[in-house]
């Protein structure tokens, strides 16, 4: 049998695909586990899966590479809801060519995508809709879609629009902040990279209520809040840091470029400085409320308008021009050197409240660490409480100890979830070329 990867048919430019596709290296799969209180009936995922595809064709899409450029292509083969043990090889045969890939075993379910094709809240709409039909077909209930795309309403061309295609509109008296050199962020010394590939999670659960109250008498947003709480757990560990504490903080730019039904890649990040800067000598509160505004003057939309039309202009440049891909693949690649600053926070938000919200017990994001010395913490809030994961490739106890005992000296009520372990496999969109 032959191992050459079929040719797809050729839809548009794959241009907010372009810092993952021209990695040299594989990158992992981006997985959310979804933690059902009953046995997943595998029939009926299936056809949940058919459904969700029947309403988003698109999301069966794969990429298709013609001389240097890379474009999203139709791809008529099945997809399949795989009875598997974890996450499957995302991109190649396995999973004929989608890049998007759903498994399930006992009480458990895997969402998995390649991130040069789709970001999160591509992924989100694609667990949605599937655990929308499976629990109407499983409860013989037509629930309340609650904004889900399902078999109820049409798709539109927002839903496929492509970021980078177009040159935005900018306010005439903008001007481009003056770039500052940054000082180089501390780097954590106990966060080190393992070859094995596997990654730690340590958990933590939060109630909505205590949490979202306390965030707001401290007039903040919730990611702030969690970054000024690992920054003192930070300081209880390294009290003689030697460089200021950062966050980076990825965020969803959508609205502020008008494509808010989008599934691929539109995002960016803002960076903000928790601890060991002149903001420590401000009461928490003060510090909080400071912190906050320093995130809403990053998130200008004509500075992101600005920052999408000169991308847009390079990666299509690159694109058009670009002849062999093996070529294109050997130059130097920024995505892999970009500085994460000495912790990240992806604040995922909220899954929606459904009618069956109380069947699913658990979600977690299983991703592979953000790069560098570097702490990642994934935030997401479902059923009432928020769930905090740190994440690590390396053992980080005295961190999420301190992280632990800070939470609790602010007077917040937090459980500890045990300690646990995952891998992740790596895509292979690449398969066979």
């Amino acid at each position: 049998m032959s191992n050459q990867r079929p040719h797809f048919e050729k839809k548009e430019l794959a241009l907010s695909s372009s810092p993952y596709v021209y990695l040299p290296v594989d990158i992992p799969v981006y997985t959310v586990e979804v933690s059902h209180r009953e046995e997943i009936d595998g029939d009926l995922l299936q056809r949940a899966l058919d459904s969700t595809i029947q309403r988003m064709p698109y999301l069966s899409d794969t990429l298709e590479i013609d001389h240097g450029a890379v474009y999203y292509a139709k791809n008529p083969l099945p997809m399949e809801a795989a009875h598997a043990a974890g996450p499957r090889v995302v991109g190649g045969k396995e999973t004929n060519y989608h890049l998007l890939d759903l498994t399930w075993h006992g009480n458990k379910t895997w969402f998995s995508m390649y991130h040069g094709f789709c970001d999160g809240q591509g992924i989100n709409a694609f667990l949605e809709s599937v655990l929308y039909h499976y629990y109407c077909l499983k409860d013989g209930v037509a629930y309340d879609p609650m904004g889900i795309r399902t078999n109820k309403t049409q798709m539109s061309e927002a839903e496929t629009f492509e970021p980078f295609s177009k040159k935005y509109e900018v306010s005439p008296d903008f001007k481009m902040p003056e770039r500052k050199a940054q000082t180089a962020p501390y780097h954590l010394p106990e966060i080190i990279r393992t070859p094995s590939g596997s990654v730690r999670d340590y958990g933590f659960r939060l109630p909505s209520d205590a949490f979202m109250r306390f965030v707001k008498e401290n007039g903040t947003s919730p990611s702030v809040m969690l970054s000024m709480l690992v920054g003192e757990a930070i300081k209880l560990v390294h009290p003689d840091a030697d460089a200021p504490v950062m966050v980076n903080v990825p965020i969803s730019i959508r609205r502020m470029l008008g494509c808010e039904e989008t599934f691929k890649n539109c995002s960016s990040r803002a960076v903000l400085p928790i601890n060991f800067t002149p903001l420590d000598a401000l009461p928490f509160a003060q510090r909080a409320a400071q912190l906050r505004g320093m995130l809403k003057q990053q998130m200008n939309p004509d500075l992101y308008r600005s920052v999408y039309n000169m991308l847009g202009a390079m990666y299509g440049k690159r694109m058009a021009e670009a002849a062999d891909y093996q070529e294109e693949i050997r130059k130097p690649a920024s995505f892999l050197t970009t500085c994460h600053d000495t912790f990240y926070i992806d604040y995922i938000g909220i899954i929606r409240k459904t009618a069956y919200a109380c069947q699913i017990t658990d979600v977690r994001f299983l991703c592979k660490p953000a790069g560098g010395n570097t702490l990642h913490l994934n935030m997401i809030e479902h059923n009432g409480e928020f769930r905090i994961s740190c994440l690590a490739c390396c053992e980080i106890t005295p961190l999420t100890d301190a992280l632990e005992q800070v939470i609790k000296d602010h007077g917040l009520p937090v459980q500890r979830t045990p300690e646990q372990q995952f891998s992740l496999p790596l895509t292979a969109w690449r398969e066979g070329l």
